[in-house]
């Protein structure tokens, strides 16, 4: 009996899925989606409307930084904790910010 495979052997059938794996490891969410999830789950949690332009977004740190008003940004931090776990929910632990500035 042959116990290993020979290049060009068939093995039967592969699953869909294991095709992507390599794609799953590699690619990150566009910032554009991070930057919705995040404007949805302030708006959510927090009940405040913050505009696209006030957000931006660090993929390779995953650091979501804020640029409005004082009293709305520490209200906003006062939930950094809740919103940070709504997001990782949303569009899952790898392509989640670890943090909110």
């Amino acid at each position: 009996m042959r116990s290993q495979k020979t290049k060009g052997e068939y093995s039967g059938p592969v699953k869909i899925g294991s095709l992507f794996e390599v794609y799953k490891k590699r690619l990150r969410a566009p910032q554009g989606t991070v930057i919705e999830a995040v404007r949805d789950v302030i708006r959510d949690c927090v009940g405040i409307d913050v505009p696209k332009s006030a957000l931006s977004y660090t993929p390779q740190k995953k650091i979501v930084t804020l640029t409005v008003r004082g009293p709305l940004k520490t209200e906003i931090l006062l939930h950094k904790d809740e919103i940070l776990a709504h997001v990782k929910g949303r569009i899952g632990v790898k392509d989640a910010p670890t943090t909110i500035l």
